[in-house]
């Protein structure tokens, strides 16, 4: 059974690492599908986000990494993709993820399994990444291996 895991990715953290691992210890193909809002700004380009996340999911090999500028609904009916999955890592996130689940639901019938992140996670994400690196400090701990030096070698 193949399922999608879409995010920004801006940078992939290792929450959405976890997040992809579970994934991919108990389905058949996992894809990471980097997913592009016109309206949104990015601090990395599509490009960077779809390298990172090649980089963090390297040793997986039933996870296919990709981007999209469309709909999550409408990807997974081009592939053939089942169900999908999400991370959240507290209450608003959970809120989030399960207005999008119902409007993936609504607007495509595709079910969300929606997994809570690890409790060292908790407080983890692309925002706290991007702010550490704008303030010059070491983000090696809260990114997949690879990923800290990637970003150093594109700024």
């Amino acid at each position: 059974m193949s399922v999608i895991i879409p995010g920004s990715y801006d940078p992939v953290t290792l929450g959405h690492l976890d997040v992809i691992k579970a994934a991919a210890e108990r389905e058949d193909e996992v894809y990471a599908v980097v997913f592009i809002n016109e309206s949104k700004q990015y601090s990395f380009s599509m490009e960077d986000r779809v390298r990172m996340l090649e980089l963090a999911t390297g040793g997986l090999d039933n996870v296919l990494v990709s981007y999209s500028t469309g709909r999550v609904v409408d990807y997974m009916r081009e592939h053939g993709i089942s169900r999908i999955i999400k991370g959240y890592r507290n209450e608003e996130d959970l809120k989030w993820e399960r207005y999008q689940a119902e409007y993936n639901f609504a607007h495509g019938g595709y079910e969300t399994e929606l997994i809570e992140c690890r409790a060292e996670h908790r407080e983890l994400s692309s925002t706290l990444v991007r702010e550490r690196l704008g303030a010059g400090l070491d983000i090696s701990k809260l990114v997949p291996d690879g990923v800290a030096e990637y970003i150093d070698s594109i700024k």
